[in-house]
């Protein structure tokens, strides 16, 4: 009756890592894919599609310890904002192909060592 029980106990663990590490793999990839998508097709999709406003050069902000920036300066600014936005951008893709990777790569030993355990004991 013991051998039973722990023979169960050990079945129930083998299928459940085998699916846990699957389903890490399944949703790592769809999001790489996902990742790639923007990277690559849908590029625009993580842009926020408006203009920060830069202190000193919108008018309706009015702050005292603000200096107001002449028309030069503001598109100085804002092309340091566009530039800072692009690299948060890439930077947040890199950050998503990264994590994505590094649970395949986790997933798909801890999947195969596990499910050849699973067959092996089936046969």
């Amino acid at each position: 009756m013991e051998t039973s029980k722990i023979a169960l106990i050990k079945n129930v663990y083998f299928y459940l890592v085998s699916f846990v590490a699957l389903m890490m793999m399944a949703v790592s990839t769809g999001n790489l894919i996902n990742t790639a998508l923007r990277a690559y097709v849908f590029t625009r999709a993580d842009y926020y599609g408006g203009s920060y406003p830069v202190a000193g050069c919108d008018p309706l902000i009015k702050a005292p310890d603000i200096k107001t920036l002449s028309a030069e300066e503001c598109a100085t600014q804002e092309e340091r904002a566009k530039k800072q936005e692009e690299d948060n951008r890439i930077a947040n893709l890199q950050r998503s192909a990264t994590t994505s990777i590094s649970f395949i790569v986790i997933g798909l030993p801890l999947f195969i060592i596990h499910w050849r355990i699973v067959r092996r004991k089936e046969e």
